[in-house]
């Protein structure tokens, strides 16, 4: 399922099922004339962080990517988004504090460039990650850092133009899949395999630490935009993802 919202104004969720994420995609290139409003609903922590960062673009982008996450949030807890409660955890994953963290409502943020994702579902842990493609030099040494030796040999074995989005594709899940694990970067990506970038049928999930893992999890991954790669990492019984695109 698709559907469109507004970056300014109400944001009607629809109801959020069981065994289903939603995935909330967004340009925060867009959102640059809701700067103001969006410092007014920050807590003072997040004016902080916010006044830390070097450059006012990115100062820029903190804010409204952050002020987004409250509004969503807000939808569905029924709440001013000013007032929901955002806590640090485990690694720096951000979730929810009390009295919303039990029953929990999952949720994950990524960006890059300048497109934000953001997923929510009531399963359990979830993860999500979006790549902006762009060149990386010595890419075959990075790669050698975060794809597992099969992945490694599938990635060798395409030409030049093909490598640089089979690359984004494995960090993509790879990131997605960690974030939801609440492991970050812990970890050494080349641990995890998916079957998916080998060619293989289905979603197998290939982890050194879970042997379950394809029972645990599963990981989607697709392009949002031309330029982009992104993936959703939730739990196994996860059977739909509905996709929200913002407009003007």
């Amino acid at each position: 399922m698709r559907g469109t919202f507004r970056p300014e104004g109400d944001i009607a969720t629809p109801e959020l099922s069981p065994g289903e994420a939603h995935v909330w995609i967004v340009r925060l290139d867009a959102l640059h004339g809701h700067a103001e409003a969006a410092a007014d609903i920050l807590d003072e922590a997040e004016r902080a962080r916010a006044r830390n960062f070097r450059f006012d673009r990115d100062r820029l982008l903190y804010r409204l990517g952050r002020a987004t996450l409250r509004r969503l949030l807000s939808a569905y807890l029924g709440i001013e988004p000013a007032d929901v409660p955002l806590r640090t955890g485990l690694h720096g994953k951000p979730e929810l504090g009390a009295p919303f963290d039990t029953p929990p409502l999952h949720f994950n943020v990524s960006h890059s460039g300048d497109l934000a994702l953001y997923a929510v579902t009531r399963d359990g842990p979830v993860g999500i990650d979006v790549e902006q493609m762009r060149p990386i030099p010595d890419l075959q040494g990075v790669a050698e850092l975060v794809l597992s030796p099969l992945e490694r040999t599938t990635f060798s074995s395409l030409d030049t133009g093909r490598r640089q989005a089979f690359f984004h594709e494995a960090w993509a899940r790879k990131e997605a899949y960690l974030k939801a694990l609440g492991d970050g970067l812990m970890r050494p990506p080349t641990s995890i395999e998916f079957g998916a970038l080998l060619g293989e049928p289905g979603e197998a999930i290939r982890d050194r630490e879970d042997e379950a893992a394809s029972r645990r999890w599963r990981v989607t991954a697709w392009q949002p935009e031309p330029g982009y790669w992104a993936a959703l990492a939730a739990p196994a019984f996860t059977e739909s993802i509905a996709l929200f695109e913002s407009v003007e």
